[in-house]
């Protein structure tokens, strides 16, 4: 894991950890869920109308057309997302932030079948910390599996990832909700390895990719 390209974050000391995301820590809607701001004109990205909110271009003739293109949606922009659908469950990550104003992402987990979830009974789980270090473990293929538990306001709440052949395979659950199990293709996983690690940085001025990665990998020989 030491071989990893240099990595230049986007993170610019001037700006504070709000002025990069606005929104973006609104994106929970489980009022029990802590450490988290919560902003009633906040709509999910699965729910915005991409078209409607497009800038507009000017064709070469001169005549107006929208832009299926919009930067709040590229990777980078407030309301990116990674969504990945299975048979019975999906799950998607966002970037997110903390009350006390750590950068990190959220899971966001519903069950279902036939490409339709129950979004309105999602699992929501904004990562710590030092959990998102252990989810970047995983996600960067550092250790074959981890286990977080005690989220949410009363403890009820746990992510399980663990690799599989072709595949990390993600358990989000919550005590009296039905679990959520999605697999996620190894091209997949290391998309959402990538935005994991860049939210990562966002906290740090002077820490590149490949020192932090060093970090996770020295700490995971020790056991940690």
């Amino acid at each position: 894991m030491n071989n990893h390209p240099q990595y230049q974050p986007q993170y610019q000391p001037q700006k504070s950890a709000n002025e990069y995301f606005d929104s973006s820590q609104m994106h929970n809607t489980d009022a029990e869920c802590q450490n988290q701001y919560v902003n009633e004109n906040y709509i999910p990205s699965h729910m915005h109308n991409n078209n409607a909110q497009s800038p507009v271009k000017q064709s070469q003739e001169g005549q107006t057309q929208s832009s299926d293109f919009n930067p709040d949606y590229a990777p980078g922009g407030r309301y990116y997302s990674i969504k990945v659908h299975a048979s019975k469950a999906a799950v998607e990550f966002k970037a997110d932030i903390t009350r006390k104003g750590v950068i990190t992402i959220r899971i966001e987990a519903a069950s279902g079948a036939n490409k339709s979830y129950d979004w309105k009974n999602k699992i929501s789980i904004q990562l710590t910390q030092l959990g998102l270090i252990e989810f970047l473990c995983a996600f960067l293929f550092i250790k074959e599996s981890i286990e977080l538990k005690h989220y949410g306001a009363k403890n009820d709440k746990s992510l399980k990832v663990q690799y599989q052949e072709g595949k990390l395979f993600v358990q989000v659950s919550q005590k009296g909700k039905k679990l959520c199990g999605v697999p996620i293709p190894i091209n997949e996983a290391v998309r959402i390895g990538q935005f994991a690690l860049d939210s990562y940085l966002k906290n740090f001025d002077n820490i590149s990719a490949e020192f932090a990665v060093q970090n996770f990998n020295r700490a995971a020989s020790l056991g940690l």
